[in-house]
């Protein structure tokens, strides 16, 4: 009965982390896809995802010592992959924060447009951006009380909308399949589904335990997935003209105009402040910057990025999904290959050999991703 306890934890732990900004993305690359093509690829990179979860736990559950990806690179790999593992880490964070800012001022400026408020778009997400780095700066707790609410309400309002959405739907829709478009979305669907730096809280909440942590790492990774792919099918087929976040609610009744940028806006802050303060910490505690020093690194460089890029939601979670994202998994990759090799520990097989052609996949999406960035 406590071993299913922590399991319905780390369950709740993983779905609870990969539910977030990145489900706004879903629809508009489902929309490119085709219904059925969107829904073959989200699965297959679902598998990947979850696949290199069940890798990175048996990585942290060699090694008693809490530590985050770098540290476990440095120790199985070598100190050329603690850097690049930090450095990857510092980008990964700064091209989150940027999508945050990007997607919080949209969602910010239709809420501001349905009150018939001022609703000029880069100003209201540069206001998004002010107040949480003043947020981060002064580290209001308050964030972690609601934060897991706030996800909850997302959940919801994902549930909901593939309730409300049903009578809306084209059902011609569920056959459509645009291969063309099938490398586009691959980044965007690999940062909606993967949770990779929160298997380690998750292995220590199931004590430890490998079979407990396996159980919950694959229970949360499904269920969160499906939930994802429920909204973003929902959207997709209720209003296949779908081609960026800002567009979702008008897949929706007029009445219901609010819903989505209202639950977005609560759910996108608190990944911000999150993304934020894991930054600041990595550059005080990793890097030895005094905090004052890593605040302002911190928000200025996402500020950096938001001044010189296009800003646009979808391609910066594509870049930092199938390019950042996949080197980490390909970082994980390393570690689990020197893991399943130590000496005096029998490894099945399967696992054994399973970090080469994971890793093989991950570079493929990383060099795909670079090409298509490229050409955008």
């Amino acid at each position: 009965m406590k071993q299913n306890s922590k399991v319905l934890d780390v369950t709740l732990n993983l779905i609870g982390t990969i539910i977030g900004a990145g489900v706004f993305g879903l629809p508009a690359v489902m929309a490119k896809t085709g219904v059925l093509g969107g829904t073959l690829i989200f699965f297959g990179i679902m598998v990947v995802a979850l696949l290199l979860h069940l890798l990175f736990a048996q990585v942290v559950l060699a090694d008693k010592t809490k530590r985050r990806l770098a540290g476990y690179a440095g120790k199985w790999v070598g100190g050329w992959a603690y850097w690049a593992a930090l450095v990857i880490f510092f980008f990964k964070c700064c091209g989150a924060i940027l999508a945050y800012i990007i997607l919080g001022g949209e969602f910010i400026s239709a809420i501001a447009h349905g009150l018939g408020l001022f609703d000029v778009v880069w100003v209201w997400q540069l206001v998004f951006w002010a107040v949480g780095a003043v947020i981060v700066f002064f580290g209001l707790k308050i964030v972690t009380h609601v934060e897991d609410d706030l996800t909850w309400l997302l959940v919801g309002a994902m549930l909901f909308s593939g309730v409300v959405l049903v009578p809306f739907f084209d059902w011609h829709g569920l056959s459509t399949l645009n291969a063309m478009n099938f490398w586009q979305a691959l980044g965007v669907m690999f940062f909606a589904v993967t949770a990779m730096t929160v298997i380690p809280e998750a292995v220590d909440i199931a004590g430890r335990n490998a079979s407990t942590s396996q159980r919950g790492i694959i229970w949360g990774t499904v269920i969160a997935g499906v939930i994802s792919w429920i909204f973003g099918l929902s959207i997709a087929l209720a209003y296949p003209g779908v081609q960026a976040a800002a567009d979702i609610s008008l897949a929706f009744p007029p009445i219901f105009w609010w819903l989505i940028p209202t639950v977005g806006v609560l759910a996108v802050v608190t990944s911000y402040l999150t993304v934020t303060q894991a930054l600041k910490n990595l550059l005080s505690l990793d890097v030895g910057l005094k905090p004052v020093w890593s605040w302002i690194v911190a928000v200025a460089v996402p500020l950096g990025f938001f001044a010189i890029t296009a800003r646009n939601f979808l391609n910066t979670i594509g870049f930092v999904g199938g390019v950042l994202t996949g080197l980490s998994g390909l970082i994980v990759c390393l570690c689990a290959w020197q893991v399943m090799r130590r000496k005096g520990v029998r490894i099945n097989w399967v696992w054994k050999w399973l970090p080469l052609p994971l890793g093989l996949v991950l570079l493929a999406i990383v060099l795909q991703e670079l090409m298509t960035y490229v050409k955008i």
